[in-house]
């Protein structure tokens, strides 16, 4: 009769709620726990293939220009030097970045080259300069750049999109594929499909554009993240222990009295 009555117990409209959202937030809070640790799987194969690339020997960018992988991600990161002419009035300022907790632009500008006789043009990302602050002119005649290379930068949810169509002179994203067509200086030049972000150059002193961070190479906070998942779960599942328990020792006084 009393192993009846505390089922019955339980299986009240209360009880049968709490059970519910016991499961629900367990498995709400385990689905949070793998997806960090998913997470984790995904910075530690991004870490890996930066250093991989970013440890290869610096070549210049004809040898890629020539033999484009059929995935860019194969050769980002890589260090190349090119000689060409910066194109300023063909810049692109891109918009909402930061750095070191300040807020800025970086300047986009195309840089012209040739290769064997054939005219080619890679965008490079010249640095960072803090808001309020004038963006400085690229230097005038050939230089020198070396730069690493970066795919095109994509939306993420939630964030400001550009005109799909016309001249950007202001992005909020660096997509090279987006700004080809105005970057593109005629018909018989080429447009490679990557950008580089600068990172030296024997004909740029100033300390503006400042150099675009190098990408962090730890494995970010993930762990941490998912075992604190994990313990949330388990506490979810001791309040209910708890809550359970308390209730069995309120049933049994009227359990005895009635026999």
């Amino acid at each position: 009769m009393e192993s009846h009555t505390t089922l019955r117990t339980f299986l009240r409209p209360k009880w049968l709620l709490t059970h519910l959202l016991v499961i629900c937030l367990v498995v709400v809070m385990m689905s949070l726990s793998m997806w960090q640790f998913r997470r984790l799987d995904e910075r530690k194969t991004f870490n890996a293939g930066l250093l991989a690339n970013t440890t290869q020997a610096i070549t210049p960018i004809k040898n890629l220009a020539l033999n484009l992988p059929a995935d860019l991600n194969d050769i980002q990161w890589r260090r190349v030097v090119v000689r060409g002419t910066f194109r300023p009035s063909a810049e692109v300022t891109i918009l909402n970045r930061s750095q070191d907790g300040t807020a800025g632009v970086d300047a986009a500008t195309p840089l012209d080259f040739t290769i064997d006789g054939k005219q080619y043009v890679v965008i490079v990302d010249r640095g960072f300069v803090p808001l309020a602050t004038p963006m400085p002119k690229a230097p005038s005649g050939e230089v020198e750049v070396l730069g690493r290379i970066r795919i095109s930068q994509e939306r993420r949810v939630g964030a400001l999109s550009d005109p799909a169509t016309g001249i950007l002179t202001e992005a909020q994203h660096l997509d090279v594929e987006r700004l080809s067509g105005q970057t593109q200086l005629n018909a018989q030049q080429t447009v490679l499909p990557f950008y580089i972000d600068l990172l030296d150059s024997p004909q740029i002193t100033s300390s503006l554009p400042a150099r675009v961070s190098s990408p962090k190479t730890d494995n970010g906070p993930h762990m941490s993240y998912a075992i604190q998942w994990i313990l949330f779960s388990l506490c979810a599942v001791a309040a209910w222990v708890i809550l359970v328990k308390r209730a069995l020792r309120a049933s049994q006084p009227a359990s005895v009295a009635a026999e």
